[in-house]
């Protein structure tokens, strides 16, 4: 798909193009269908790209390879050494991994399939104080002490975390059909609370619409969804998968009943969110995706979704709608 954009080539000056395609990469000798997004300047037919755009073809890249060998997402990389309290050297030393290694990990940088699999691992307690075990040797009777009550301490948060996502999701596994994003109650409850905030009352089918688009649009920018939902293409348009158990254990959502078109339905209201948990670029979407639906009815917004292919697809039958229909959403073309 090509289009024509608002924008002067570093090159000529000239007209630009902007292609969204599906191409074959190759990563550690295997090859891979990425989606990728690039200009092309229309006087010399020579391709370039922004960070944005790097963006989404290494996000759907690196996604896809993790998902195939079983190796976690730097947020739960991150997730594990902080469920233990510990610091990037004292997992590393736990690990036998080099004194930076841990942290170049969190921050995107893919681990070794061994490796990978060995941070899947201690995901289980059991698994990391085996680990610290065997790897006694690297700390003092003190630090030793120290960390192995660390760790034995930390069972019961994991118990817990399982527990809320199952309240909000099906599965916890990360694929094309949840955008690869991580199961995030808490970042999943202040999404729904924000387009919720920013209105005076809203009816669950617009909500229901208002959440889709921004987790497609933002796979769409990013090779990532925010909130880590399936979403099902049903006779009102694409929803989230179980949408009425999410929005009915979040405590700080306010129903009333009302009468439309002389039938009673439920409005929702909610009068604040926690913005600190998204990131700078799904404050962004989230703010672009609000600007541009707000001043639609629902009968409105439910028209627009009816014309995505993400919709047309897939309504026959209610089946979850894949991720990679995103590239084709006509409200943000």
């Amino acid at each position: 798909m090509e289009k024509y954009v608002n924008m002067e080539s570093p090159l000529t000056g000239g007209k630009v193009k902007e292609v969204t395609a599906v191409e074959t990469h190759e990563f550690r000798k295997e090859r891979y269908k990425v989606h990728v997004r690039y200009y092309v300047c229309e006087d010399t037919g020579e391709r370039f790209s922004t960070t944005e755009q790097d963006t989404l073809l290494f996000n759907d890249l690196y996604s896809q390879y993790r998902i195939r060998h079983g190796i976690p997402f730097p947020d739960e990389i991150r997730t594990v050494r902080e469920r233990y309290s510990l610091s990037y050297s004292g997992i590393s030393r736990i690990l036998g991994f080099g004194t930076n290694q841990y942290a170049l990990y969190e921050k995107g940088q893919m681990p070794s399939e061994s490796n990978g699999k060995m941070i899947a691992a201690i995901k289980n307690k059991s698994t990391m104080l085996s680990m610290l075990t065997d790897s006694k040797d690297e700390f003092s009777d003190e630090e030793y002490g120290r960390l192995y009550r660390s760790i034995s301490e930390a069972a019961d948060m994991q118990i817990q975390e399982e527990k809320d996502i199952l309240i909000f999701y099906r599965h916890a596994r990360r694929s094309i059909f949840n955008g690869f994003g991580k199961p995030d109650p808490q970042k999943l409850t202040e999404m729904v609370k924000f387009f919720l905030c920013r209105q005076e009352k809203t009816f669950p089918t617009k909500l229901n619409k208002e959440m889709f688009y921004a987790d497609f649009y933002h796979y769409k920018q990013y090779g990532m969804s925010i909130s880590g939902l399936t979403y099902r293409a049903v006779q009102f348009g694409p929803v989230p998968d179980r949408y009425a158990t999410i929005y009915d254990n979040i405590d700080s959502i306010k129903k009333e009943t009302v009468l439309s078109h002389d039938m009673e339905s439920t409005v929702m209201s909610c009068h604040e969110y926690d913005k600190s948990v998204f990131t700078p670029q799904e404050t962004e979407t989230l703010e672009k995706v609000f600007n541009t639906v707000n001043s639609m009815s629902t009968s409105e917004i439910i028209k627009e979704s009816h014309k995505e292919d993400a919709w047309l697809n897939y309504h026959n039958g209610n089946k979850i709608i894949p991720y990679s229909e995103a590239f084709t959403l006509k409200l943000f073309m």
